[in-house]
C-alpha cells in the first residue's frame, strides 16, 4: 500500500514538473516578443522625427536642407565600436606665403657669377703708408691693424639684379687670405660705407677723383662709414677663405640700390698684416664672392595637412543588438558651398644656360703655352734717338717733359682667341723693378696706329722702311690715337702694374690686322720707372695680358 502511494506521488511530481517547464518556456517567449516590440517602436529608439523648415542661405553659413537621416530597426550586425586611427587634418606649420616658392640664392663673382659676363665687383684697399696711391688695379688687398688700421679693405658688389622688394635671408661675403707678415691673429671688423668711391681713384685721402674723406682713411662716423659693427672674423691662417655676415647691409642694398656704397674692413689687434686675393686676380677661384639668398615674399605661417590621431569607426566580431541605420527625413545642418584654396601654377622662369668664360694670360715663354713668342717690347729713348733696345731685357719710362722715354709693346694673339670672340676683360700687367727718384707719375697707355718693327724701331724710326709721323711714336692718328685706353699711377717697385685694355683687346681678336699693339708715356714729372721685359730670364716678371672672352 505504501508503495503504491509513493508511486502516485512521483507521477504527480513529474507532470507539475513538466508543467512548469512548459510555463518557463512560454514566459520566455512572452518576454522575448515583448522586447522586440520596445526595439520596433520609434518613439522609444531616442531618435526624435522633426520636420525640417528651410531657410535662405548665404554663400559661407550653414542651412536647415531636407537631408536623409539615420533611424534604427532591429537587426543583429556587429557593434562598431571607436578605435585610434590616423586622418589628415588641417594644422599650420611654417612656410612660405607664395605657397610653392623657394628660396633664391645667387653668387655675385667676378666673370664668373652669376654669368661670365658679370663685372659688378669694386674693390681696392687704402694705406697710411702711400695716402695718394690707388691699387685699384692690383690683385692684392691688405690689412693692417697698426695706428688703428693704416690698411683697409674697401670692397662693393652690384647686387641690383635681385628684386627690390625681395626678403634677404642670408648674405655672406667671402675673402681669400694668401699672405700674413706676421703669425699673430686678429680680428677683421666689417663696416657699412655711407661716401661714394671709385675702384681707380680711391686712395686714403680721396674717395674719388674729385672728393676727398671726410676724414683720411674713410673715418669719419658720420660721412665716410657707419661706426655700428656689421660682422666680425678672426683671422688666424691663409691660404683660405673667410667670411663675414653682411645680411643686414644686403637687404639695404636690395631695397635701395643707390645706398650701396659696400663694405669697409679694419683690423683690430698685434701689429700684423693680413692680404687677401682682389677680384683682379688671375684664378677665378680665389676671387671675392658675395653669396645672397632670398625670397621674393617673406616666409609667412600658412595651414598645411599634416596626420593627427582621430576616432573612426572599426568593426569588432562580437554580435550584439545593435541598430542598423535606416533612411528617415530630418533636419540637418548642411554647410553651403564655399571657395577651396588650390595652388595654381605659376610662372617660374626656367634657367637659361650662359656661355662659359675662357682664360688665357698670355707671357713670353710661359702661358698660353711654354712655346709661345708672341711679345714684342722695347723702349724709344730721346737721349739716343738712333738706338734700337728691342734685345734688353727691360725698359724705361720717363716722366720728364712730355714723355722722353716710351715703351712700346705688342701680343700677338691669332690664333688663340677666335675672331668672334665676346671679351670681356683684357688687362697689361707690367713689373716695375726700378725707379730713379721718389715722386710717383702717371702712365697711361695708347693703341698704337703704325706699323714698327721691335727691331729696328726708335725715337726717329719705326721700321726698316719708315719713321714715325712725329718722333717718338708721337704723331696723334698717324702713329697712335689722342686719348689714352687707360692710366695708372705708379710709385713703388717690385710688383706688377696694370692697365685696362679691354676696348683695344677686342678690335684686335675682331680684327687681327689692327693690333699694332701700345705705347706707353709718362707725363710732367722728374722720374724714371724702369719695368722687366720679354728678354727677362725670370718668366714669371715678364710683362702679360690676362684676357677673359666668352664665344656665341
Amino acid at each position: 500500500m505504501m508503495k503504491e502511494k509513493f508511486s502516485t506521488a512521483n507521477r504527480r511530481y513529474s507532470a507539475a514538473k513538466s508543467i512548469v517547464a512548459v510555463g518557463f518556456g512560454i514566459v520566455l517567449l512572452l518576454s522575448l516578443f515583448s522586447n522586440a516590440s520596445s526595439w520596433a517602436t520609434p518613439s522609444q529608439s531616442g531618435v526624435r522625427n522633426t520636420i525640417p523648415s528651410p531657410s535662405a542661405t548665404g554663400p559661407a553659413t550653414a542651412t536647415q536642407t531636407r537631408t536623409p537621416t539615420r533611424t534604427g530597426t532591429l537587426t543583429r550586425t556587429p557593434t562598431k565600436t571607436p578605435t585610434s586611427t590616423k586622418t589628415s587634418s588641417s594644422t599650420p606649420s611654417p612656410t612660405n606665403s607664395s605657397g610653392d616658392e623657394l628660396p633664391t640664392t645667387v653668387v655675385f663673382k667676378k666673370w664668373v657669377s652669376p654669368d661670365p659676363y658679370y663685372a659688378g665687383v669694386a674693390d681696392t684697399y687704402i694705406s697710411l703708408y702711400e695716402p695718394d696711391t690707388n691699387f685699384g688695379g692690383s690683385g692684392t688687398m691688405r690689412l693692417h691693424t697698426s695706428y688703428g688700421g693704416q690698411e683697409r679693405i674697401l670692397i662693393k658688389f652690384d647686387i641690383s639684379r635681385i628684386p627690390s622688394t625681395a626678403t634677404v635671408t642670408q648674405a655672406t661675403l667671402y675673402l681669400f687670405a694668401w699672405y700674413r707678415n706676421q703669425t699673430y691673429r686678429i680680428i677683421a671688423n666689417a663696416y657699412k660705407v655711407k661716401r661714394h668711391w671709385n675702384e681707380s681713384d680711391a686712395t686714403w685721402n680721396q674717395a674719388t677723383s674729385a672728393n676727398f674723406w671726410s676724414q683720411p682713411g674713410c673715418k669719419d662716423p658720420v660721412y665716410d662709414y657707419d661706426p655700428t659693427l656689421v660682422a666680425t672674423t678672426t683671422l688666424n691662417y691663409t691660404n683660405q677663405y673667410y667670411a663675414w655676415d653682411v645680411t643686414q647691409m644686403a637687404q639695404q642694398w636690395v631695397a635701395s640700390p643707390v645706398s650701396n656704397e659696400g663694405v669697409l674692413l679694419v683690423g683690430e689687434g698685434p701689429s700684423a698684416q693680413y692680404q687677401f686675393r682682389s677680384s683682379d686676380i688671375i684664378a677665378p677661384d680665389q676671387r671675392p664672392y658675395l653669396v645672397v639668398t632670398y625670397y621674393l615674399t617673406p616666409p609667412s605661417p600658412t595651414p598645411t595637412r599634416t596626420p593627427t590621431q582621430t576616432l573612426t569607426p572599426s568593426r569588432t566580431p562580437t554580435p550584439t543588438n545593435t541598430l542598423t541605420p535606416t533612411a528617415s527625413p530630418t533636419g540637418t545642418r548642411t554647410p553651403a558651398e564655399s571657395p577651396t584654396p588650390t595652388n595654381s601654377p605659376t610662372a617660374t622662369p626656367s634657367a637659361t644656360p650662359m656661355p662659359t668664360a675662357v682664360f688665357l694670360v698670355f707671357q713670353q715663354g710661359l702661358y698660353p703655352v711654354e712655346t709661345y713668342g708672341g711679345v714684342s717690347d722695347t723702349f724709344l729713348s730721346s737721349y739716343r734717338p738712333d738706338m734700337p733696345w728691342g734685345s734688353d731685357d727691360g725698359f724705361r719710362i720717363s716722366g720728364r717733359g712730355s714723355g722722353t722715354e716710351r715703351a712700346l709693346i705688342r701680343f700677338d694673339l691669332q690664333g688663340y682667341v677666335p675672331s668672334n670672340a665676346q671679351v670681356l676683360s683684357a688687362r697689361l700687367s707690367l713689373f716695375a723693378w726700378s725707379r730713379r727718384t721718389l715722386y710717383g707719375m702717371v702712365t697711361s697707355a695708347f693703341e698704337v696706329t703704325r706699323v714698327w718693327d721691335v727691331s729696328v724701331a726708335t725715337w726717329n724710326r719705326a721700321s726698316p722702311d719708315g719713321l714715325w709721323g712725329i718722333p717718338g711714336c708721337d704723331e696723334v692718328s698717324g702713329d697712335r690715337q689722342g686719348d689714352p685706353v687707360s692710366s695708372r699711377f705708379i710709385y713703388f717697385t717690385n710688383q706688377f702694374y696694370e692697365w685696362d685694355v679691354t676696348s683695344v683687346v677686342q678690335r684686335w681678336v675682331a680684327d687681327p690686322a689692327t693690333n699694332k699693339g701700345l705705347l706707353l708715356i709718362g707725363y710732367d714729372v722728374d722720374q724714371e720707372v724702369r719695368f722687366r721685359s720679354s728678354e727677362w730670364r725670370v718668366p714669371q716678371q715678364r710683362p702679360k695680358l690676362t684676357v677673359a672672352y666668352t664665344l656665341p
